[in-house]
C-alpha cells in the first residue's frame, strides 16, 4: 500500500501520512512526478496505460508518473518510478529538474488529484526493444518527436489531459536543453 504525506496550500508537509486510496478520496493536496525522457537520437518515450488504470486508460502518457511516497524526496520517486515503469535503472545526477506547477481535477467523486508535479527531463542512450515496461500499468511504448507529441497535446486526442497544462513549457524547456532551437 503506498502511502503518501499530505502538503498544505504552499507544497510543504503537513505531518498527515495517508494511503494513496484516501488521499484521493479526500482531495488532499500531495506530490507527484512526472518525468520527459529522450533516447539518444532526442525522441521522446510515451507509455500508453493500460486499460483498467484507474485514471485515462487506454491513453498515451508522457514517460514516467507517480506519486511521491511519504518520507521520499522528488528525485528519488523518479527515479524509482523510472526502474518501476520501464526497467531503467538511471543515476539521480542524470535527471533535470524543470519546474513544479499544481493542477486540481475531479476526475469523479471518489477520485479527486489535487496535486503539485515535479517535472524532470532526462536524456538516456537505450533502444526501445529493450523497454522492460511494467506489463500492468503499462501496455505499449513508442518514441516520437518533441513536435509529434506537441501535436498530441495541440490536437487532444489519444493523450492524457492532464500533461496538456505543462506540456509547452516543457517543449520550451527542453528545446534548448536538448540541442534542438
Amino acid at each position: 500500500m503506498e502511502n503518501i504525506d499530505v502538503l498544505n496550500e504552499e507544497g510543504a508537509k503537513t505531518g498527515e501520512v495517508l494511503p494513496r486510496k484516501e488521499v484521493h478520496r479526500q482531495g488532499k493536496l500531495h506530490r507527484a512526478v512526472h518525468l520527459y525522457l529522450f533516447n539518444q537520437e532526442k525522441r521522446l518515450l510515451l507509455q500508453r496505460r493500460t486499460a483498467h488504470t484507474d485514471h485515462y486508460p487506454g491513453m498515451w502518457s508522457i514517460s514516467v508518473t507517480g506519486h511521491v511516497d511519504a518520507g521520499e524526496e522528488s528525485w528519488a520517486a523518479v527515479q524509482r518510478e523510472l526502474k518501476e515503469e520501464l526497467g531503467m535503472d538511471v543515476a539521480a545526477q542524470d535527471f533535470t529538474f524543470l519546474f513544479t506547477y499544481r493542477r486540481d481535477a475531479e476526475l469523479r467523486p471518489t477520485y479527486i488529484d489535487r496535486q503539485f508535479h515535479d517535472v524532470y527531463a532526462c536524456w538516456v542512450d537505450f533502444e526501445i526493444d529493450k523497454v522492460a515496461f511494467d506489463k500492468t500499468a503499462v501496455s505499449e511504448v513508442k518514441l516520437v518527436s518533441l513536435a509529434e507529441f506537441e501535436q498530441m497535446v495541440d490536437a487532444a486526442v489519444a493523450l492524457a489531459p492532464v500533461y496538456g497544462d505543462a506540456c509547452k513549457r516543457v517543449v520550451a524547456m527542453v528545446q534548448p536543453l536538448a540541442g534542438l532551437d
